[in-house]
């Protein structure tokens, strides 16, 4: 069994922490008893005031920017300062943009890849480094079926995801000799997530879906809960689609 550390409440980073699945995913984490730091950008810390009120002793809101290497440094600083180290890193943050290819500006795509590649990226960077003095760890980000197949004008937020996906298998292949854990999660459409529920897209993944409906936020943390689980001891390197089967009809 991979060594993870031995505290009573295990230590998670979230990183876009106040998003629609990041908030449902915090209150998982935080009704399952675990110790949570709640990365996300300043101005969001109010949507996270009730969970930070409900779990004083378990959650600590850490403002993040993560098109921002020194916003970046001083979070994970001020995290490794109280907790000492880490044991798992959940990466729920994200951007969509809807556009042609064509139209689709330097700004547009500096915003997307910034925060959903580059940013977490480095944000990995620091929480790696903090696993492994902690004996292992758990990775799960989260990506999207977008990364997988996709249609128009996603093209930018398509490659963002594809990119995360492909990050996984590389951090599971070079970090599961140190006992590091490393997934992703893919959903399709979710109900409070940030596609609009009036969409064309949605509505086409919808009608492609056996089960006739999309997603929950909490079906997707609990996928998450899953993955990133001390229960979890053999499974690296994958992505779990949860699209209600949208990617297995024809």
């Amino acid at each position: 069994m991979t060594n993870i550390s031995a505290m009573s409440k295990p230590r998670i980073a979230l990183l876009g922490a106040a998003g629609g699945i990041g908030s449902t995913i915090a209150k998982a984490l935080l009704e399952d008893g675990n110790q949570v730091y709640l990365l996300d950008l300043a101005e969001r810390r109010t949507s996270l005031a009730p969970l930070l009120e409900a779990h004083s002793e378990q959650a600590r809101f850490l403002p993040c920017n993560l098109r921002d290497q020194a916003s970046l440094e001083n979070a994970f600083r001020a995290l490794e300062a109280e907790a000492g180290g880490l044991d798992a890193c959940i990466n729920a943050a994200g951007v969509i943009h809807r556009g042609s290819f064509i139209e689709t500006s330097p700004a547009d795509l500096s915003r997307v890849m910034e925060t959903n590649v580059s940013g977490p990226f480095v944000a990995l960077q620091h929480a790696v480094r903090l696993m492994i003095g902690s004996g292992g760890g758990r990775i799960v980000n989260l990506a999207s079926a977008h990364g997988l197949r996709t249609g128009a004008e996603r093209t930018a937020y398509a490659m963002s995801k594809g990119a995360i996906l492909s990050l996984t298998r590389a951090l599971a292949v070079e970090f599961g000799p140190l006992g590091i854990l490393v997934n992703a999660v893919a959903p399709g459409p979710v109900s409070s997530g940030m596609q609009d529920a009036s969409s064309e897209s949605r509505r086409r993944w919808q009608s492609a879906t056996p089960l006739g409906r999309v997603a929950t936020a909490e079906e997707v943390a609990t996928a998450v809960m899953q993955l990133v689980s001390t229960n979890n001891t053999f499974i690296t390197g994958q992505t779990l689609v949860i699209d209600g089967g949208a990617s297995s009809a024809i």
